[in-house]
């Protein structure tokens, strides 16, 4: 989930192990920092550079049973660590190993879905937009200049639904609500951060005295805190995105049984 406000290099390719089989439909891979493991029908390598682009240097994707699923959580990461560790003779016997590891995870709720395709954009009032990592600017744009007031915009298995229900609204307005309420911390560490950088950038251009040194080096280590303290909001907001959106798919897809999903032409 992504928040916007209206008024406002490739990775280098690891070493791939475990050859896959492409007999199968099913497919998994663990990105565990510098080293990407493979099983099951597998993916092409430009497939798997935009993975890790999108992804980053720790995941486990998985495609099981016709669906797409992202984990980045440790129980399954380290579940799906122990399977390629084990020193099984078959890739088949992995490959079964990883998808029980899978069906646990799905089951928990630990995973979310990354169904190829499926995206929403939720406006929220007359500023405040959310809306999924894999929507693009343009669509977001389409859908505001489009649909007037509060609404949320559905892209679910190639068909696009619009969500006007005030009470589903409600629903998906909380549960954004512990995503949205990290705002005003990441902005002040954000202004926070500016503020040593333009301090730092001052600094540079002054004379090379004791005094100098020392107020530069009180800036460096200012700069590590408040980037420990920016990185643990951006793990706190990638896992209420991860909450937030594995309860609003299950919404998603009742409302669209029940017809208050209406569909588009």
């Amino acid at each position: 989930m992504r928040r916007l406000c209206l008024l406002a290099v490739l990775f280098a390719m690891p070493l791939v192990s475990l050859a896959s089989d492409t007999g199968r439909k099913d497919s998994y891979v663990l990105r565990d920092g510098g080293v990407t493991y493979m099983l099951g029908q597998g993916m092409s390598a430009g497939a798997l550079k935009k993975l890790q682009e999108r992804y980053g240097p720790v995941f486990l994707w998985a495609r099981r049973e016709g669906r797409t699923y992202l984990f980045r959580d440790e129980t399954t990461l380290d579940a799906g660590r122990a399977v390629v560790s084990r020193n099984a003779s078959a890739g088949a016997e992995q490959e079964k190993r990883m998808a029980a590891a899978v069906d646990t995870a799905i089951r928990s709720g630990a995973g979310r879905s990354v169904a190829r395709g499926d995206a929403y954009v939720f406006c929220d009032g007359d500023t405040q937009v959310t809306f999924s990592s894999g929507t693009s600017l343009d669509k977001i744009r389409e859908a505001h200049e489009k649909f007037e007031g509060d609404y949320l915009w559905i892209h679910r298995e190639g068909q696009s639904y619009l969500i006007r229900d005030a009470l589903l609204l409600d629903r998906v307005r909380a549960l954004f609500a512990p995503q949205r309420s990290l705002g005003p911390q990441q902005a002040a560490v954000g202004r926070e951060e500016a503020a040593l950088d333009r301090e730092e950038e001052a600094l540079d251009d002054e004379s090379n005295d004791a005094a100098t040194r020392a107020r530069l080096d009180a800036i460096h280590s200012k700069q590590k805190e408040v980037s420990h303290r920016e990185a643990d909001l951006d793990r706190r907001e990638e896992e209420l995105e991860r909450q937030a959106e594995a309860a609003l798919w299950p919404l998603v897809d009742n409302a669209i049984r029940q017809g208050i999903a209406k569909r588009l032409n």
